[in-house]
């Protein structure tokens, strides 16, 4: 009868065991950590690619903050000049003072742009998170949050003009307009436009549609209205302009960009 002979099997000893279940711990915790390793590198360039974008939204956002708070200075020192000569009487000297005012400030402002592209692609990817300082993360949504006011309110501001415009339209006739805008740039800070429509004798016989005491009351009030809200909405601009600058020069500080 044959017989067979199973072969030897050398049985491992628990230290080997042992070895091998440390060999292939380490191999997976090394593997984990230099996964985690990659993911933290690739999250940090992220948030610093997402930190140049933004420098440069904010850049775009401190250039438009400047431009509106120029062009709401002027608007609200025209504005001034308008109710100063409702008050007065309606000779055809102020009469066409008024006009010329009315002219250069007839539609006086752009809607402001805010740009948020870089915002808004870290919100809707749920890349937020990447940005590690908690001031920074806290600074940009507030900056945001503001700008999103300024917005509301320029919408609010256009529709209050706009109303304006309908009892404006009952004093003025919008056909006595004139269109040559080059005698604006003569104004400074020591010329008045009566003086110069004055010395350049150039007054034309412009005439008012209705002087009813009623109306011009209730234009007046309005346009009073109207000049207490954009001083409002101008001293926002500049403390958003302010905001906007601080916040640039951290996030340029924090992640070293001075010059992106």
């Amino acid at each position: 009868m044959e017989v067979h002979h199973h072969p030897h099997v050398e049985k491992k000893n628990f230290k080997e065991y042992f070895l091998e279940f440390i060999m292939i711990f380490l191999a997976v915790t090394l593997g984990f950590f230099a996964e985690n390793i990659r993911e933290r590198i690739s999250d940090h360039n992220k948030e610093r690619e997402y930190m140049k974008s933004i420098v440069q939204d904010l850049k775009s956002d401190t250039t438009e903050l400047a431009n509106a708070i120029t062009g709401w200075n002027k608007s609200n020192s025209n504005g001034d000049s308008i109710l100063f000569y409702l008050k007065k009487d309606f000779s055809p000297v102020n009469v066409n003072v008024l006009y010329n005012l009315l002219n250069r400030n007839f539609f006086h402002f752009n809607l402001f742009k805010y740009n948020d592209n870089t915002i808004q692609e870290l919100k809707s990817s749920g890349d937020f998170r990447l940005i590690r300082d908690k001031d920074i993360k806290s600074s940009i949504m507030a900056f945001d949050e503001d700008m999103k006011y300024i917005l509301k309110q320029e919408q609010d501001i256009k529709e209050f003009m706009m109303n304006s415009k309908d009892i404006e339209s009952r004093i003025f006739d919008f056909s006595q307009f004139n269109g040559n805008q080059s005698d604006y740039a003569q104004l400074n800070g020591n010329t008045s436009l009566l003086l110069l429509l004055n010395a350049r004798k150039e007054i034309n016989d412009a005439t008012l549609l209705t002087t009813d005491k009623r109306t011009i009351a209730e234009y007046y009030n309005k346009l009073y209205t109207f000049q207490l809200i954009s001083r409002y909405h101008t001293y926002l601009f500049k403390e958003d302009k302010k905001k906007a600058t601080l916040l640039l020069e951290q996030i340029q500080k924090h992640y070293h960009l001075k010059d992106e």
